[in-house]
C-alpha cells in the first residue's frame, strides 16, 4: 500500500506539473524563453530535421488515411532519433554488467521514444487531413465573394468536408488509458530507482565509515577491490558510482514522466478537437443546407489557426521529449563507462 501512495504521489506531481506547463505553452504569448531556446538547440534541431527528412510535409496524397497504418509498419523513426542508436546499446547491455534497473529504465526510454514517434506521425496525419478542411473554407470565401451560392458549389463544399469526415482520428493510435499505463510503469520504476539510489549510498557512506575508523582491520584486503576508488575520480568508489547511476537514471525518467504527462493532456484536447470537427463536418454533409454549411466552415476558418498551432506545439512537445531522452541515455552511459574503466 505504502509503494502504491508513493507512485500515485509521483503520478500526481507529475500531472500538477503538466497541467501548469500546458496552460502556459497554450495561452497565447506565454511560450517563454527557455522553452523557445530549447527549441533551438543543435540537438533539437537535429531531431526535427530528422523528422522532416523522413515524414516531408503533410501532403493529402503522401499521408492519405488509408494507408496511414501501413506506413507506422515501416516509419520507425527510434531507429534514426535515439542516441546512443538501440542496437549499439544492446550490444553493450550484453557486454556490461548492468544492473536490471538500469536495463530497465534504457528499455523505457525506448517505449516513450515509440509513444513521441506515434504522436509525430498522428500530427503529420492530422495536419494532412486539415487539408480538406481547408479546401472548404477557400471554396467558402469564393460563395461569400458572390452574389449567390449554386448547388455544385455547395456540393464541392460538402465533397470535402465528407473526405475529412471519413478520416480515421489519428490521436486514437495514443489513447488516455495508453498514457495512463505508460505513466504509471515509469513512475514504478522511478520508486525503485530512488530507492536503490538511497540504499546504495548509505552502504557507500557506512563503509567509508568502518574503513575511517579501522573497523574493517584485517577484511580490508578482501573488500579492496570493491572499495577502490574510481579511475578519473579518486573520491568516489565504485558502489558510489552505481549509486550515482541510479540517481541519474532516477532523474532522467522523472523528467520523461512530466513530458508524457503534459503530451498526453495535449494529445487529449487534440482527439476531443479532430472528432468534434468531424460530427460538424459529417452534420453539412448529411443537412447539405447552404447556411449551415457556411456557419460551419466559419467557424473552422476561426479556429484552424489555433488548432494547427496546437499541433505544431505537440510536435516540439515530442521532439523535445526526445531531445531529453537522449541527453539522459549519454550521461548514464557516461556514467556507466566510469566505472568499467576503473576495474
Amino acid at each position: 500500500m505504502a509503494q502504491l501512495r508513493r507512485i500515485k504521489s509521483s503520478l500526481s506531481s507529475a500531472g500538477t506539473y503538466a497541467k501548469e506547463c500546458t496552460n502556459s505553452l497554450c495561452s497565447d504569448g506565454s511560450i517563454g524563453k527557455e522553452y523557445r531556446r530549447a527549441l533551438r538547440t543543435d540537438s533539437c534541431v537535429r531531431v526535427r530535421n530528422i523528422v522532416q527528412d523522413q515524414l516531408g510535409k503533410p501532403s493529402t496524397s503522401k499521408l492519405s488515411s488509408a494507408s496511414f497504418k501501413s506506413q507506422i509498419s515501416y516509419l520507425h523513426l527510434s531507429q534514426n532519433l535515439l542516441s546512443p542508436r538501440q542496437e549499439t546499446l544492446i550490444e553493450w547491455i550484453k557486454t556490461l554488467n548492468l544492473h536490471p534497473l538500469i536495463i530497465n529504465y534504457f528499455e523505457d526510454g525506448l517505449e516513450a521514444c515509440r509513444v513521441c514517434e506515434l504522436l509525430i506521425l498522428s500530427v503529420h496525419q492530422t495536419q494532412a487531413n486539415n487539408q480538406w478542411i481547408e479546401k472548404a473554407i477557400k471554396l467558402t470565401k469564393k460563395i461569400d465573394d458572390a452574389t449567390s451560392s449554386t448547388d455544385h458549389q455547395c456540393r464541392m463544399i460538402c465533397e470535402e468536408l465528407s473526405a475529412f469526415s471519413q478520416q480515421m482520428n489519428p490521436f486514437c493510435l495514443v489513447s488516455k488509458e495508453k498514457f495512463h499505463d505508460v505513466c504509471q510503469a515509469f513512475a514504478m520504476l522511478l520508486q525503485k530507482l530512488k530507492a536503490m539510489h538511497k540504499k546504495t549510498m548509505r552502504r557507500a557512506k557506512l563503509k567509508r565509515i568502518a574503513m575511517s575508523m579501522g573497523l574493517m582491520g584485517c577484511t580490508l584486503g578482501l573488500h579492496k577491490k570493491r572499495t577502490k576508488p574510481v579511475q578519473g575520480n579518486p573520491k568516489m568508489t565504485r558502489q558510489e558510482a552505481f549509486g550515482v547511476q541510479f540517481d541519474v537514471a532516477a532523474k532522467g525518467h522523472f523528467t520523461l514522466i512530466n513530458y508524457l504527462a503534459t503530451m498526453s493532456i495535449v494529445a487529449g484536447s487534440l482527439y476531443d478537437e479532430v472528432e468534434h470537427m468531424k460530427v460538424r463536418a459529417n452534420m453539412c454533409v448529411r443537412r447539405g443546407k447552404s447556411d449551415t454549411i457556411k456557419e460551419v466552415v466559419k467557424r473552422f476558418d476561426q479556429r484552424n489557426t489555433y488548432f494547427l498551432e496546437k499541433l505544431e506545439e505537440l510536435e516540439n512537445l515530442a521532439c523535445l521529449c526526445l531531445r531529453d531522452i537522449n541527453a539522459s541515455r549519454r550521461s548514464i552511459m557516461k556514467e556507466i563507462m566510469v566505472p568499467q574503466q576503473g576495474r
